[in-house]
This record gives C-alpha cells, sequence and structure tokens, in this order.
C-alpha cells in the first residue's frame, strides 16, 4: 500500500497505463475496489488520458458501460464499467459482457466489481483504494500490470 497526494495520485495511474499490454485471448480487465469517493473514476480518467481518450470522461453511473475508442494503443477499445447500481450479474449480459469479455483488444475498467465478482476472469487485475483525506489516497495494486 502506498499512500499518494492527488497529483501522485494521477502520476501513479500514467504509469500502471504504459505497463499495459493486451492478452493472447481475452479481454484485460482491472477491477477498482474501493468506497465513494476513494478515486476509482479519477484513476480511470486519468488512465484514459494516457491512452489517448480526449473527449470527457465521466463514471458511467447510470449507464453502466462507457466505451472509449484508442489509437495506436496495444488495446483497440477502453470500457468503463460501473456496476454500482447492478442487482444481478446476469444484467451485465445485456450489455454484451459475453462478447467483450472475450476479445483481447479491449481493456476493462471495471468500478464495484464485487457486484459481478463471479463474472470476473481468473487472470483479472485488482486495485485498491481507501481515501485517506481530501488530498491523499492510498492505493494498492494486487500485482503489476
Amino acid at each position: 500500500m502506498t499512500d499518494y497526494s492527488l497529483s501522485d495520485f494521477k502520476e501513479s495511474a500514467r504509469e500502471y497505463a504504459l505497463k499495459l499490454n493486451a492478452y493472447n485471448s481475452g479481454a484485460f480487465v482491472i477491477a477498482l475496489h474501493g468506497d465513494l469517493g476513494a478515486g476509482k473514476t479519477t484513476f480511470a480518467q486519468a488512465l484514459a488520458r494516457t491512452l489517448g481518450v480526449t473527449g470527457e470522461i465521466v463514471s458511467p453511473t447510470f449507464v453502466i458501460q462507457k466505451n472509449y475508442p484508442l489509437e495506436d494503443q496495444s488495446f483497440s477499445q477502453l470500457i468503463h464499467i460501473d456496476a454500482y447500481r447492478l442487482e444481478e450479474e446476469r444484467e451485465m449480459e445485456v450489455l454484451g459482457w459475453n462478447d467483450i469479455i472475450i476479445d483481447p483488444s479491449n481493456l476493462i475498467l471495471v468500478e464495484w466489481p464485487e457486484k459481478i465478482d463471479g463474472l470476473l476472469p481468473q487472470n483479472t487485475k485488482h486495485i485498491y483504494f481507501e481515501y485517506m483525506s481530501d488530498t491523499t489516497r492510498n492505493i494498492s495494486y494486487d500485482t503489476e500490470a
């Protein structure tokens, strides 16, 4: 676990993004764990910016999933999922989960992954965020990208 100031926090997300490489089979899934305000969306935004997303990047809380095309990257698409409002895992099927999870060109970020834990692939990377103060967050990576 490491405590980060908010500026260092974004740099940590940038460094993590630069290490990402697509798998030979299946999407690359990153589960973002933490309470409200812990930094999951801020991390997702910084990672997306590093990968070249230029438009507005907001948490997909109400739409559940936002897709962002990527150019000149290991991945062709960043899929940002906020599972907070889901009541059952099978709701992900409506969003095409079974198709997006098998495509190795997809990078998938999942906020509130515990809501769909049974659907996450075994090789999912987990990042844990903890609110420490208004200016500091703690980030714990289960393994490097």
